[in-house]
């Protein structure tokens, strides 16, 4: 039932666990059992294994596009993100975001100036490498430093449970989401456009406006 937030593996005191590809690319995590101090941080993480009951609350919804046409256009929908990252940046604060590195493989990162964040923009339909971005989350956190979190429901959710209490000065962005594509199946497909056209890629829209 995994859904490969990487938050286990954020939260191990021995760095015992490692976030590994399956026969179908996607990231599982791997516990080195000779190293595995049977302190259990990793269940009570889990956000799968410890689920938290959904508590009734009165929700608001909004309709919006961003007033700068040129982010509309470099955006998937309406710039929302945009508008939310930039509240963050104002305020001398992180943005965390999933981005292509140079071989199109999708990962987190996180920018703190507005030149970069276009790398976050865009969505990526291809589950992302978390690598370190929760504990470096948690650092900026605990610095007073203003933290825009962007990801999946459920690696938003990995978060939450990794910081285990709420931070005044953290904003976290989610979307609604069917499940995500392997990223062997990705980059495979790459691969085979690249040789299909007998070209390099030089860059990728999921949905191209």
């Amino acid at each position: 039932d995994c859904c490969g937030c990487s938050a286990c593996a954020a939260v191990c005191p021995k760095h015992c666990i490692q976030m590994k590809e399956d026969e179908e690319g996607f990231l599982y995590p791997i516990v080195d059992e000779k190293e595995c101090i049977r302190c259990f941080l990793c269940d009570k993480t889990c956000p799968i294994k410890t689920q938290i009951s959904d508590v009734p609350k009165e929700q608001t919804a909004y309709l919006l596009q961003h007033r700068d046409e040129k982010i509309r256009a470099e955006s998937t929908s309406g710039g929302a993100f945009t508008a939310i990252a930039k509240y963050v940046l104002d305020r001398k604060g992180v943005v965390f975001g999933a981005a292509y590195d140079e071989n199109f493989n999708v990962k987190h990162i996180y920018v703190d100036n507005y030149d970069e964040l276009k790398k976050l923009r865009k969505s990526k339909y291809v589950q992302s490498e978390i690598g370190n971005a929760l504990p470096q989350v948690k650092d900026f956190l605990r610095h007073g430093r203003w933290v825009c979190f962007s990801g999946t429901p459920c690696q938003i959710e990995g978060l939450s449970a990794y910081l285990k209490k709420k931070y005044d000065n953290l904003l976290t962005v989610d979307m609604i989401c069917h499940g995500v594509p392997s990223p062997a199946v990705w980059s495979a497909y790459i691969s085979e456009l690249e040789e299909k056209n007998n070209a390099h890629s030089d860059k990728v829209s999921f949905r191209n406006k």
